[in-house]
């Protein structure tokens, strides 16, 4: 695994969940997020592992708007789960206690893309050294937008 880039930011599903369906205090601030990422490509990432989280509950609208921003737009790099970040996964999910399969891939995913840290509504999200979570409320969120522009 690589050291982390200080301009790379890791997206969580639940990112871009809250993105399309919370309330708007919540939503509207990472609405923002994705316009100062789409002015400055390169910074977000994601895995592909995302697709599979946010589709399935969508409604037809919702799933065009994700595939749009997550797959098609070019505003997310978007990572494919390979056999590396599997085996890695595994060596990660035992060195770091990390039970949930999605969370530790997200994580790998993170590491490998050179991310120095991870935006996210989960805050028992366990990183390795060096790594931040960035707990994604609407002031954090406000906040990191601020910090990129």
């Amino acid at each position: 695994m690589t050291e982390p880039s200080a301009r790379r930011i890791y997206l969580d599903a639940n990112v871009f969940i809250y993105g399309a369906e919370a309330r708007a205090e919540l939503a509207e601030p990472i609405q923002n997020l994705f316009r100062v990422f789409n002015a400055r490509r390169g910074i977000a990432v994601t895995s592909e592992l995302t697709l599979a989280e946010v589709l399935p509950k969508a409604a037809n609208f919702q799933k065009r708007y994700y595939l749009n921003l997550i797959a098609w737009s070019g505003i997310v790099e978007l990572h494919p789960i390979s056999r590396n970040i599997l085996i890695e996964t595994a060596s990660y999910r035992r060195t770091a206690g990390m039970p949930k399969l999605a969370d530790a891939i997200h994580v790998v995913t993170a590491v490998t893309t050179d991310c120095a840290s991870v935006l996210s509504a989960d805050c028992r999200m366990k990183l390795p050294e060096g790594m931040s979570l960035i707990d994604a409320t609407p002031q954090n969120v406000s906040r990191l937008i601020h910090e990129l522009t």
